[in-house]
């Protein structure tokens, strides 16, 4: 099966290519600038910008399935993930690829999601601090719930590159200063892909 991958030169995208090319998928890396991805014989490249619609189609022909590694943190723009999904849903639909999973931080609420006690203190710790990106992760989850489409995404807290091996997905909000590894992240991320009891469903990663 071949899928694309957005955000595929990006600290979790890379791993979700190696990883979906070792399980024998045909991966597409959407890439804004070329990157430092090793040649595969099922590994193909498309360059361009996410806000472009014949870059996205190009980059979606011949896929059954997408994985969204966007994400607005650094110096860049802060509306990548609702930029990217303004164009990544319609061209979705025209080209009838039913599946997606996506990406956004832990603190990141669902359209009919209400936070209480220290998770309502986290979260307007973060609007306070870095309301753009948390308004951008919110804004994609929306579009998302709305699309029609077979959506999961999954809510990761900080990432690294160490602690526990181990981890699981739940639909309870996590601890204040949980932490994941990356390596974690993108392996559930390739999971979802044969998974369909987390479509419609926005689960936290953890460490188990």
């Amino acid at each position: 099966m071949q899928i694309t991958v957005f955000g595929a030169s990006g600290k979790v995208g890379r791993r979700v290519v190696k990883l979906a090319l070792a399980q024998g998928y045909t991966v597409v890396a959407f890439v804004h600038r070329r990157s430092n991805l090793p040649e595969h014989p099922k590994l193909l490249y498309v360059q361009g910008d996410v806000r472009n619609p014949s870059d996205v189609e190009a980059a979606l022909r011949g896929s059954k399935a997408v994985i969204c590694c966007l994400g607005s943190w650094g110096k860049g723009p802060k509306d990548v993930l609702t930029a990217g999904m303004s164009v990544i849903i319609p061209e979705m639909k025209a080209m009838k690829v039913k599946r997606i999973i996506s990406l956004t931080g832990a603190d990141a609420l669902l359209p009919d999601q209400t936070p209480t006690g220290v998770h309502a203190v986290m979260h307007a710790l973060l609007q306070a601090f870095a309301g753009k990106i948390l308004f951008d992760g919110e804004r994609h989850l929306r579009m998302l719930v709305e699309s029609g489409l077979d959506w999961t995404v999954l809510r990761s807290p900080v990432m690294n590159n160490f602690g526990a091996q181990k981890r699981r997905l739940t639909l309870y909000p996590l601890l204040p200063f949980a932490t994941i590894r990356r390596q974690q992240v993108a392996e559930s991320l390739v999971e979802q892909l044969k998974r369909t009891k987390t479509i419609g469903k926005a689960p936290y990663i953890t460490r188990r």
